[in-house]
């Protein structure tokens, strides 16, 4: 099963575009936020950034009312691109709520 389940903030995008057959797409990053205790009992705080893409209807809906720093709860699939230094990986954005 590849079901990924975030809760962030918006911090690029959301970058509107058409793919080559005419379907709406967007893509924003979203920075995830977790707290780690060190050795001595400290808390860190940790910032992890991970892109999206949403498409169709999804896409414009993000697009419109999504911005920059807005948090958003987002249902995704991972998918990976190869290239030939690496691959990227990459969230599908499945269901989402923009929650500010």
């Amino acid at each position: 099963m590849n079901s990924c389940n975030f809760f962030g903030k918006v911090t690029s995008g959301p970058d509107l575009s058409t793919s080559d057959n005419g379907t709406p797409v967007v893509t924003f990053e979203l920075e995830l936020e977790d707290f780690r205790r060190g050795a001595g009992g400290e808390k860190h705080r940790m910032l992890t950034y991970v892109m999206f893409e949403a498409w169709d209807t999804a896409a414009i809906t993000i697009d419109k009312h999504a911005s920059e720093n807005c948090l958003m709860s987002i249902e995704s699939s991972a998918r990976s691109e190869d290239t030939p230094d690496h691959t990227d990986t990459y969230f599908r954005v499945n269901k989402f709520k923009i929650l500010s």
